[in-house]
């Protein structure tokens, strides 16, 4: 009898069990939409490198092209969850967004100027001698260009060595990626020469403060990808990848990332 009263304790017990309602799993937070800059060899990687990182974190993420300086204006406001890439100095004149640490990419800028002209940049400081050009919204620009006395803003790398080989303008500062791209492209390179590297910038994700909760989760993935080697050998792959492009395949949100 007390093995029988024990049995039916235990198919109690089991039923009640049973008759609990299921734990609700915690939803998905819904994708995040992240401003970058249109047709941009460098915002094109970034965008792969990401979503690589957006992926290992356990969240979806779709990436917005259009001009740089709307790119900032919507994430400062809210409109957009977001920007794909800026520098520190953005991250301290716009303390309101989240800046995401590490790091996840890098660029190099250089001046371009035509080889004909023989024109002598060493140094940052030597900018100042010439008519330059740059790309309105990117946010190294201020940095390197303050004061400059005869400076003109392009809309995108193409316009802007466009102006170059016009000679409408001494210099063009752009980085390296994307001026490899636009010359091979216009098929400049041979008539350019290039300055040495005038600065290097480490680029960072940045959020608008709302998704707090999320940064600890983006910025774990990006320290296991560096950790790994991974995110370097992404990065070289994307790159290679971007010289084979036209600028109509740069809008970043445009193709779904294709690992290696």
């Amino acid at each position: 009898m007390r093995q029988e009263a024990s049995v039916r304790r235990g198919l109690l017990m089991a039923a009640c069990l049973l008759a609990l309602p299921a734990r609700a799993t915690e939803p998905a937070p819904p994708p995040l939409h992240i401003a970058a800059v249109q047709k941009d060899a460098v915002s094109w990687v970034a965008a792969r490198l990401l979503t690589e990182v957006y992926r290992l974190a356990g969240l979806e993420l779709v990436v917005e092209p259009m001009p740089a300086p709307r790119a900032g204006l919507l994430a400062l406001s809210g409109e957009v969850d977001g920007e794909l890439i800026r520098t520190e100095a953005h991250g301290q004149r716009n303390p309101r967004l989240l800046r995401i640490d590490p790091p996840y990419y890098r660029i190099q800028v250089q001046a371009f100027s035509l080889a004909s002209r023989r024109v002598q940049v060493g140094s940052r400081a030597d900018l100042a001698r010439y008519k330059l050009a740059a790309i309105r919204g990117l946010s190294y620009v201020p940095e390197l260009t303050p004061g400059h006395p005869a400076l003109t803003l392009a809309q995108n790398s193409e316009q802007m060595f466009r102006m170059l080989q016009a000679e409408r303008v001494d210099l063009a500062l752009d980085s390296g990626l994307a001026a490899r791209h636009v010359l091979e492209r216009l098929g400049l390179r041979e008539q350019l020469s290039a300055s040495p590297e005038l600065a290097r910038y480490e680029l960072f994700h940045y959020l608008h403060p709302r998704h707090r909760a999320l940064a600890p989760r983006i910025a774990a993935a990006i320290q296991r990808l560096k950790a790994s080697g991974e995110l370097e050998r992404l990065t070289e792959f994307y790159e290679s990848m971007a010289l084979t492009l036209s600028p109509e395949r740069f809008d970043p949100g445009e193709l779904a990332p294709r690992r290696p």
